[in-house]
């Protein structure tokens, strides 16, 4: 029949289709691969990007650390002088007073670090100063007495431990909780430092 496609004509309609077909998938495949590259060079960007910004985050960091261990520093200089003297409330006489007191192990490092250590032959006082101390900085100084006493009985230490947290600015609740615990407050007050507790207050000895 006139209409009837040949063999040849049919393969021909099948050629020009693979080859339609091919150049289509070829130029799909460019396409995604023109996508990739393009996603792959924003991901590189993004990454680069992330680093630089923990890079600032850590200086950041490092920065506000560096000034916490200076108010620290400073909040324990104007804490000290004269402070052996607040003791005498409780009819214990101190007369030595080291700053950055450590505790230290062979083989297991520093078991404590006591920011003023005041002391005589019978008693010696842990006291952790922060610029503004809250709650947790109270249980951990309760925490960190435990561990003094433990020391002290292992070295033959026999004098009595007692603890204090000092602050520039201590609340009325951290109060509350310190006096818990069996530790005096030290306040600033006026140009020195001022002992606090409530009346008929005894502090806790480890």
């Amino acid at each position: 029949m006139e209409n009837e496609a040949t063999v040849a004509d049919v393969l021909a309609i099948i050629d020009r289709m693979s080859q339609e077909t091919q150049a289509m998938l070829e130029k799909t495949g460019a396409e995604m691969r023109a996508m990739f590259k393009a996603t792959d060079e924003q991901i590189k960007a993004t990454d680069k990007q992330i680093q630089e910004t923990n890079k600032q985050i850590k200086a950041t960091n490092r920065k506000i650390g560096e000034l916490g261990d200076r108010l620290g520093e400073i909040a324990e200089y104007l804490v000290s002088p004269h402070l052996e003297e607040q003791f005498k409330r409780f009819n214990i006489f101190l007369d030595t007073c080291i700053m950055r007191h450590s505790l230290e192990e062979p083989g297991k490092g520093i078991i404590a670090e006591i920011d003023i250590f005041l002391s005589n032959g019978d008693y010696a006082v842990a006291v952790e100063v922060k610029t503004k101390p809250d709650i947790q900085d109270v249980a951990d100084h309760a925490e960190r007495m435990k561990k003094i006493r433990a020391y002290a009985d292992k070295h033959q230490d026999r004098r009595k431990y007692l603890g204090a947290v000092a602050g520039m600015v201590v609340r009325d609740q951290v109060k509350a909780y310190a006096y818990k615990q069996g530790f005096p407050v030290l306040v600033p007050s006026g140009e020195s430092i001022a002992l606090e507790c409530p009346e008929g207050f005894t502090p806790k000895e480890w």
